[in-house]
């Protein structure tokens, strides 16, 4: 059940922003090689070496999933896990996050 604070959260947000509440995280479950960069496969090898489930940071215009992980006060790094690259796996409380509003097609 959402606490009283929570239900009002959304009303903070700007235009194009939406509060969504998922019920799961991300496990790494595998290192894609093809077209990411030396950075962002180190990155995927912190992530699936810890065998951890993380918290989506947030959720872009086209429904992809972000992680966030902060190293220190002043650093941070973002990833997308490719499709294909992870699982979602379930999680006890729902948690909030950010959702751009979707991208619509716009037609010529």
């Amino acid at each position: 059940m959402t606490c009283e604070i929570c239900l009002g959260l959304n009303e903070q947000f700007s235009e194009g922003h939406n509060l969504t509440w998922l019920n799961f995280g991300l496990q790494i479950t595998s290192v894609p090689y093809a077209e990411i960069s030396l950075q962002e496969q180190c990155f995927y090898w912190f992530l699936f070496e810890s065998g951890l489930v993380w918290k989506i940071d947030h959720v872009d215009a086209y429904g992809d999933y972000w992680l966030c992980v902060q190293h220190d006060e002043h650093s941070y790094e973002m990833l997308a896990p490719v499709a294909g690259s992870f699982k979602k796996v379930p999680c006890d409380r729902p948690y909030p996050v950010t959702a751009h509003s979707p991208l619509h097609a716009t037609t010529p």
